[in-house]
């Protein structure tokens, strides 16, 4: 198994390193990591290249991405305004190309069928209304299989609890099957 995990934490050893870390124990295979604010993955800035080209002008670590080899894909963020990262939601707007490829070049991307997963963290309220909206979209657009009640895990109180002494998402974690 090939796995693609996507990082949108900017804290090397925070609640979401935490988690990426016990996932990556639970995975037999090869494991690459791209993270949002690391690995320099640009924005969208709306130049219109996908408009009139396929693919996207901007060359960047997001080629991982589109280059679709993966079988399981893992987005993983904490949640900052009640949705994920700016960094993550940056590499999310990347999406764009392929809607603009299809609406206006009539070329669709067939991604291959891979699973989903999404790791969310969040102190404060812990509201992921908006974060789980983002990650279902994206997991749309990459041909990723995501089912809420099943391929979502969670520690959502890291202001009072930290991930690793959350019972719940511990839980969770020790259910998860490849």
């Amino acid at each position: 198994m090939k796995v693609l995990i996507i990082n949108g934490s900017p804290h090397k050893n925070g609640d979401t390193a935490y988690i990426i870390e016990e996932l990556k124990k639970k995975i037999d295979g090869e494991i690459e990591e791209i993270n949002a604010y690391y690995d320099n993955i640009k924005p969208c800035i709306d130049c219109r290249y996908c408009w009139e080209n396929e693919g996207c002008a901007i060359k960047d670590k997001m080629k991982v991405i589109f280059k679709d080899d993966y079988d399981l894909l893992i987005l993983a963020s904490p949640i900052y305004m009640y949705n994920v990262t700016p960094p993550l939601f940056s590499i999310i707007t990347r999406l764009n190309m392929l809607w603009s490829n299809k609406f206006f070049l009539n070329k669709e991307h067939k991604f291959k069928e891979k699973q989903g997963l999404l790791v969310l963290t969040g102190g404060g309220n812990g509201e992921p209304k908006h974060a789980l909206e983002m990650a279902d979209l994206t997991f749309k657009m990459l041909n990723a299989k995501f089912d809420i009640n099943k391929d979502y895990i969670y520690s959502l109180n890291t202001n009072n609890v930290p991930a690793k002494e959350d019972n719940q998402l511990n839980e969770m974690i020790e259910k998860i099957r490849w």
